[in-house]
């Protein structure tokens, strides 16, 4: 990117389709399963006014879908937690029969606290939004201070299953997020070698170190063997060879459960992990999601529509990002995949469902999304819109056109503005941030040439090389503050790649890489 503004609100980013190797189906099943559950439970005991809650606290199956187990089970119980008490913020407002204005400023706390949360602890996809939609549906319906304890209750307890079931695959396949992990890195090795450029490279180097720093400690024959493929593929990244088929062969061997032996005996290198980025990194957006909830939600509040708080799901769907450039490409794909599935709600609600049939939808359409939405985040839109339409006509039944009108109005005027907030609140730190992350690559690289058999040095250019692509990443979104451009980039970060293969012995003798 050139930093102009044209540049950054190109859409052709926005329409691509990725592909995705492994970890769909399953975690798309499991969703499935999170969802049907607490649903088929409340429907046999005759309480379906509590089934848009348990599916609220279903949410936590969205996350960490293929994370190692040890990092499910400390994050899912904080996402668990922060959906509860999303749930119970907007419902103690329901309950007070407050007004739009304190509605919306709680909803506004909630968005920010939650991207706060997602940014500090890389939360990944679907990041703060699903705390902002519980807080706004429980806030927008019908609550009584008796029935308060029971809304929190099916969410905490439809929240508490999805965590269980999420790491129950621990005891059937425990190296499962482990192996799918190496695979795609051997995959991504295996793109560079086959095409080599800077962003293949640059893939493969961020999968290579992602998948050693998922492995764990322990000494299992599935570790060590996941470990030495790893090692090889480390190696080749620095030391090209026609290797990309074998690669590819190794990659979906272990996707499908047995793990080969390596073809060579390499000595693993330590894993580098980035430093992580201060609370300073992540004010702008911070701040952007403050002000662009705040106004999208007092805005919507004049309408006195029974959904507005659909605006603010939605600029807080777009503000998941890093820059103005991705906030830009998530407003192209949550304004088209809403439009598609408005027509497909459309569709469902002409046959005129039962509330039954209404749940089954639900868990269908959640299914569904889950199967496409990390190839495109629009065509998981495409499902969503239904399931989000569903609840909204199980918990207050509406007349189904306004409802579906609601839904498209209220999301294409939260996307827009929500691109016109970052325009305004322009992230004046990225330039300074890009700056100091280039200096420090080049401090390391010259401490890498002095002492090129020091492992210190080398896990320092390391994570200066980390620091720099993330510095990069959020920099060349920015379209009004000019910033050092690609190639100066480019040039510092294949500078640090030739120190690393050439502190490397191609025999594969020494350690660390």
């Amino acid at each position: 990117m050139n930093g102009s503004l044209l540049q950054t609100l190109r859409t052709r980013d926005a329409l691509r389709i990725s592909s995705i190797f492994g970890g769909v189906l399953v975690p798309a099943l499991r969703v499935g399963v999170s969802y049907a559950v607490p649903i088929i439970a409340l429907l046999a005991a005759g309480r379906l006014d509590l089934a848009p809650f348990a599916a609220l606290g279903a949410f936590t199956s969205l996350y960490c879908r293929v994370d190692p187990y040890s990092r499910r089970a400390w994050l899912l119980p904080v996402v668990a937690a922060g959906l509860t008490a999303s749930v119970a913020a907007g419902a103690v407002t329901s309950a007070f029969d407050a007004g739009g204005v304190v509605k919306v400023l709680v909803l506004t706390l909630v968005a920010t606290l939650a991207k706060v949360l997602a940014d500090v602890v890389r939360l990944g996809p679907p990041a703060g939004l699903m705390f902002v939609f519980a807080a706004g549906a429980a806030a927008y319906s019908p609550q009584t201070w008796s029935g308060f304890a029971e809304v929190v209750a099916i969410t905490a307890a439809s929240a508490a299953l999805s965590y269980a079931l999420s790491m129950v695959g621990g005891a059937l396949h425990p190296t499962g997020p482990h192996r799918l992990a190496t695979a795609r890195a051997l995959l991504a090795v295996a793109d560079h070698l086959e095409a080599p450029n800077a962003a293949a490279r640059r893939r493969a180097h961020i999968s290579l170190h992602h998948a050693l720093t998922a492995l764990p400690a322990g000494e299992r024959r599935t570790t060590a063997l996941l470990r030495g493929h790893l090692a090889h593929a480390l190696h080749l990244l620095h030391h090209p060879a026609d290797a990309a088929a074998d690669l590819r062969t190794a990659a979906k061997r272990m996707r499908r459960g047995r793990v080969p032996e390596p073809d060579q005996d390499r000595p693993l290198p330590r894993p580098v992990v980035a430093e992580r980025a201060g609370l300073a990194e992540f004010r702008t957006n911070a701040l952007r999601m403050a002000v662009a909830s705040l106004v999208t939600g007092l805005l919507a509040s004049t309408f006195q529509l029974d959904h507005a708080y659909w605006a603010v799901v939605s600029v807080s769907s777009v503000l998941q990002s890093h820059n103005t450039a991705t906030t830009w490409q998530r407003a192209v794909q949550r304004t088209a995949g809403t439009l598609a599935g408005s027509l497909l709600a459309l569709g469902i609600f002409a046959v005129d469902p039962t509330p039954v049939t209404i749940l089954v939808v639900i868990v269908v359409c959640q299914i569904a999304a889950e199967l496409v939405v990390m190839a495109n985040y629009g065509l998981g839109l495409t499902f969503a819109t239904p399931l989000a339409l569903c609840l909204a006509a199980l918990s207050q039944p509406t007349d189904r056109l306004q409802l579906v009108a609601e839904r498209v109005g209220m999301t294409v005027f939260g996307a827009l503005l929500g691109v016109g907030v970052c325009l305004v609140l322009t992230n004046s730190r990225a330039r300074t941030r890009l700056r100091e992350a280039l200096e420090g690559c080049r401090r390391a690289a010259r401490d890498l040439q002095r002492s090129p058999a020091d492992p210190q040095a080398r896990e320092h250019l390391l994570r200066a090389l980390f620091a720099l692509r993330d510095a990069h990443q959020v920099a060349a979104g920015e379209p009004l503050h000019p910033h050092h451009g690609d190639q100066e980039v480019l040039d510092t970060e294949h500078e640090a790649y030739r120190l690393l293969a050439a502190t490397t012995a191609p025999a594969g003798r020494t350690p660390s890489g």
